[in-house]
């Protein structure tokens, strides 16, 4: 009993430090420029002016889009994590996390 204590108690005290991404339509680069969905993966290399810390493809799961690839692209900023995902040369979803949380 006292061990489940201890973890319920730890997971209490971790998760409001832990920070969560949240999907966006849009974020503003650091040149002040707007990267929207359905912009093409060409603008979003030309808008960032930096390379990205990690890229991993994979394939997409979503019933609209079967057996499509997919290629994440995660950018770390000014304390902010954007990672944007591709899908057929556009822009698809955009995650912003903000990593002072």
């Amino acid at each position: 009993m006292h061990k489940t204590w201890a973890l319920i108690t730890c997971i209490f005290l971790t998760v409001p430090t832990m920070s969560w991404a949240e999907t966006t339509n849009s974020i503003q680069t650091p040149e002040h420029q707007n990267l929207t969905l359905g912009d093409k993966f060409e603008d979003m290399q030309n808008r960032m002016k930096a390379s990205p810390i990690k890229v991993t493809s994979y394939t997409l799961v979503d019933a609209t889009k079967p057996n499509t690839l997919a290629v994440d692209y995660t950018y770390e900023i000014e304390n902010f994590r954007y990672n944007i995902t591709i899908v057929d040369g556009y822009v698809f979803k955009i995650d912003v996390e903000n990593m002072d949380k």
